[in-house]
């Protein structure tokens, strides 16, 4: 059981691998259809704004950076028409 354990403690230090920019978006289009309050919806769209442009970034140059940044722009659009920031 201990040697299960060690394995588990080894899967559990690995960094997970990076998640798709189709994986990050299905979780914008869940964010976007929730109907959550302006003031979480924001602070989950901070989060994943920031995974698809650490991946964006990591990637930049590659082919493989181009869905990140598409997505980084579908996002701001989207995100920004439905959840307006208000001043003052």
């Amino acid at each position: 059981m201990s040697s299960h354990q060690s394995g588990d403690q080894q899967t559990s230090a690995t960094a997970r691998a990076p998640r798709s920019a189709d994986e990050i978006e299905k979780d914008f289009l869940d964010l976007m259809m929730s109907g959550i309050p302006p003031a979480i919806a924001h602070d989950k769209f901070e989060r994943l704004w920031d995974e698809t442009n650490a991946l964006a970034a990591s990637t930049m140059m590659t082919a493989q950076g181009l869905p990140y940044i598409a997505l980084l722009k579908r996002m701001h659009s989207a995100f920004t028409e439905r959840y307006p920031r208000r001043h003052g």
